[in-house]
């Protein structure tokens, strides 16, 4: 399976919503038959990773959103993101061969120095980038830079994923389960695709449609509807609480005007809080579950 996740049904999905027969996907990609499209999307096989870059343009998505990544690349990933296969990489690099260019993805041998830059620019990623990928690909540890905030889409994704590990069921079945375990109409398949597609939350619903779709959503994964929020929102959100705390407290929100973070009396609630918490579920626990 390729280093990124393949969900078929979203695949089948959003070619159907573009009304693309298989066999014009199959055309974008290269493919000379649809026949290997029909198999990814029957759950029989997967995609070549090299093929995920040239189907998500083909379908008008990005690349991270529609095929998430599992870890940071190495070098056969930032390969296969741009879209080769290894021996037509080394054919537009006159710096490195095929032999030698696999010995570097296998970390048996690494990439000369003449052959970082022009296998960069191929990628269309930094040196610094592809230098980070070898290190990966020969089993070293690289430094993780701060990730970017993840989109909705990326969470509903994961949170899919992780409940239906045979494969993600379609947009209308995850709305029909959502409504059900809530009661009442709180999102429709429309809604729930546009999601997965990545459009922006507030282009969907108006705002209280929007609150009431995430508590419908926590509810079913059981889970805050916070984790909706961007992750950005949320940490906004989140500041805005700890502030309204300390005002309720009348205690400072900052240690030295905030370059030492919270102050010991917010830690101190925070901390009291959290206690009084597990407590509580504690005591609402049998006492066969706690000797458990």
């Amino acid at each position: 399976m390729p280093p990124r996740r393949f969900d078929r049904v979203r695949l089948r999905e959003l070619r159907r919503a573009a009304e693309m027969h298989q066999r014009v996907l199959a055309h974008a990609i290269g493919l000379g038959s649809h026949v290997q499209v029909a198999k990814w999307e029957k759950g029989e096989t997967f995609p070549p990773a090299e093929k995920l870059p040239g189907i998500a343009r083909a379908l008008g998505q990005d690349l991270d959103r529609l095929f998430p990544r599992d870890g940071d690349p190495d070098l056969v990933d930032v390969r296969c993101d741009a879209g080769f296969t290894q021996g037509r990489a080394a054919d537009l690099v006159d710096e490195v061969s095929s032999y030698r260019l696999g010995a570097a993805e296998r970390g048996e041998r690494r990439l000369d120095e003449i052959a970082v830059r022009p296998l960069a620019e191929l990628y269309q990623v930094s040196v610094d980038e592809l230098l980070a990928a070898q290190k990966r690909s020969f089993g070293e540890l690289v430094p993780v830079e701060p990730s970017r905030p993840r989109t909705l889409a990326e969470k509903l994704t994961e949170l899919l994923q992780a409940a239906f590990p045979e494969g993600a069921p379609s947009s209308a079945d995850v709305a029909a389960a959502v409504n059900l375990r809530v009661g009442s109409d709180a999102i429709n398949s429309a809604e729930v695709e546009a999601l997965r597609a990545g459009v922006p939350s507030e282009e969907i619903f108006t705002d209280v449609a929007r609150a009431m779709a995430f508590e419908a959503l926590g509810l079913y994964f059981n889970i805050s509807p916070l984790h909706f929020e961007d992750d950005r929102v949320m940490e906004r959100r989140v500041l805005d609480d700890i502030r309204y705390l300390a005002e309720q407290h009348q205690i400072a929100l900052a240690a030295r005007g905030g370059e030492g973070g919270l102050s010991d009396d917010v830690v101190a609630v925070l901390s009291r809080l959290v206690a009084d918490e597990f407590r509580e579920h504690d005591g609402r626990q049998t006492p066969g579950e706690r000797s458990a």
